[in-house]
């Protein structure tokens, strides 16, 4: 029996996916493919009188890890009638010396088991973030990669009547938080690749400003403000390091991107050199490249660049305004906004084949795109009831979700996701 693992595109190549046979699967272009399978609860487990409950949440983060189709599934999004299930995952209640676990097994639908991973109970019981990650380390030895589920989405969180903050909620829409303190308008916050510090623009009377908090109460700090030498002040993405950033800068009216050293303070090196604005880079998984929007063919329009040549290449040529770019975690796809009929939509694009693929197609805004942290779900910010929430998506485009349980009237913009979960 071969076994499909997930994959996005294969830099100029093809991937070859992990398989339990002999047999040799290549998968290349834009692809996302799900493991179909059947949950089955062994007979202790299905005697348990939280048994339906407990079914339920392992239904939903099977779901919402965007790695599994399940039979007889609750979502429209993951149910996987009319397949043939690639696999089972029994459901089972093992009682040991040291207490009662949960054990979620992979098993061929012979029954024979691949794999296992535990989870305790406390007193006959678990939390649903214990189920997230049983289902993570499932999905990683499946896959090479775990799932995501418990990680962290930052974002800016308007209330009516008041300036936006920075705020953070994970995948479930839980543990929802508020991130600064301070007066001032904050926007466009990004984590560090260690999740322990985040960066975001602030703007009040005095002009913007970069703020960076290390987080676990202390100090926030002022990086660049409109004080110095540069003007207006946007940013930005990190290097792997993180000590290095890339933003956006404006010294004598003209928006180009320069590297910060976030220890040494020194001076920012000027990475691009254009009499047309250029703003919003992302920094590729491998430190090497970047892309970013630039109105140099007119209208905004995706660029690439490579950081030791400085030569940029445009990507994106349609009449469209195209904005927003962020690169997959594995670095070999974009995903971007881009103006349709109007409207702003997700796509998601190959840089080196110009292969790209619409996610969303609703009469209103969806824009802002950020990837989960293995790449298998994208969140943004669309406005289907007026107001700007944040949702989730599978990579091939459904099971659009609402990602938060804030009231209606609360604005939610610019996420941006973490690999940590708190």
């Amino acid at each position: 029996m071969a076994i499909l693992v997930w994959t996005g595109i294969a830099w100029f190549s093809a991937a070859h996916a992990q398989t339990y046979s002999s047999e040799e699967i290549i998968i290349s272009g834009i692809g996302f493919s799900r493991f179909t399978v059947q949950l089955e609860p062994d007979a202790a487990f299905a005697a348990h009188p939280e048994a339906s409950r407990w079914l339920r949440i392992f239904d939903r983060n099977l779901c919402w890890s965007g790695v599994f189709r399940i039979q007889d599934s609750r979502y429209n999004a993951c149910k996987a009638q009319g397949r043939t299930p690639d696999m089972k995952l029994l459901a089972q209640l093992v009682k040991t010396t040291g207490g009662s676990l949960v054990r979620l097994a992979v098993a061929g639908n012979d029954g024979s088991v691949l794999l296992s991973q535990d989870m305790k109970l406390q007193n006959g019981e678990f939390e649903e973030t214990g189920v997230m990650g049983l289902v993570n380390r499932v999905a990683g030895e499946l896959t090479g990669v775990p799932a995501s589920l418990g990680s962290t989405v930052a974002f800016s969180l308007r209330q009516p009547g008041r300036r936006k903050i920075i705020a953070r909620i994970n995948t479930h829409g839980r543990r929802l938080s508020g991130v600064s303190r301070n007066p001032f308008i904050s926007l466009f916050p990004r984590w560090s690749p260690d999740g322990k510090s985040l960066i975001y623009t602030t703007v009040s009377r005095q002009g913007t400003a970069i703020m960076l908090d290390r987080l676990k109460g202390q100090p926030m700090q002022v990086l660049l403000s409109r004080k110095g030498q540069f003007g207006i002040t946007s940013g930005g993405t990190w290097f792997d390091d993180n000590e290095r950033i890339i933003l956006t800068l404006s010294r004598n009216g003209n928006a180009d991107l320069y590297e910060f050293n976030l220890r040494t303070r020194a001076e920012p090196k000027r990475l691009t050199k254009h009499r047309r604005i250029d703003t919003s880079p992302h920094l590729a998984p491998d430190n090497q490249r970047i892309v970013f929007v630039s109105d140099r063919a007119g209208r905004e329009q995706l660029f690439y660049q490579e950081l030791d040549t400085g030569i940029a290449f445009q990507l994106t040529f349609d009449g469209s305004s195209n904005s927003n770019p962020v690169w997959s975690p594995d670095g070999t796809l974009i995903a971007y906004s881009k103006m349709i009929g109007g409207r702003q939509q997700i796509f998601i694009m190959d840089p080196f084949t110009e292969e790209s693929r619409r996610l969303t197609r609703g009469n209103y805004n969806c824009e802002q795109p950020t990837w989960s942290p293995d790449g298998r779900l994208l969140t943004f910010s669309a406005n289907p009831t007026g107001t700007y929430k944040l949702y989730v998506i599978f990579m091939d485009g459904s099971g659009m979700r609402r990602l938060t349980r804030i009231p209606r009237e609360f604005e939610e913009t610019g996420p941006n996701w973490s690999p940590r979960n708190f």
